[in-house]
């Protein structure tokens, strides 16, 4: 049976992180940064390597999902580590460019 794993982190009200991986070594993860709107759960910043390296996809709330951008260069746990930092560090900010 694969190993799957799923934890969410709240940030502030209508706010969290999700970050889920599966496979020992982690084999897939993504990172995601959700907003709560009157029609449910929204993706305002994805980072995940399901492209096969770590990359980072900006939302809008009016356009959707942008293009992949590297995220990082490194191992996949530091990448994840990263990834979660990044989150917590620019949620506001994420948040009101996704707003836009």
């Amino acid at each position: 049976m694969p190993y799957e794993q799923t934890i969410e982190l709240a940030l502030a009200q209508g706010v969290v992180i999700r970050f889920s991986r599966s496979g020992r070594p982690i084999e897939r993860y993504a990172v995601v940064l959700l907003v709560l709107r009157d029609d449910g759960w929204q993706v305002a910043r994805l980072i995940d390597n399901r492209q096969g390296t770590h990359h980072m996809h900006r939302y809008t709330s009016k356009d959707g999902k942008q293009p992949a951008e590297v995220f990082h260069p490194g191992p996949t746990n530091a990448a994840i580590g990263a990834a979660i930092q990044h989150l917590k560090d620019h949620w506001e900010a994420i948040v009101e460019s996704w707003r836009t």
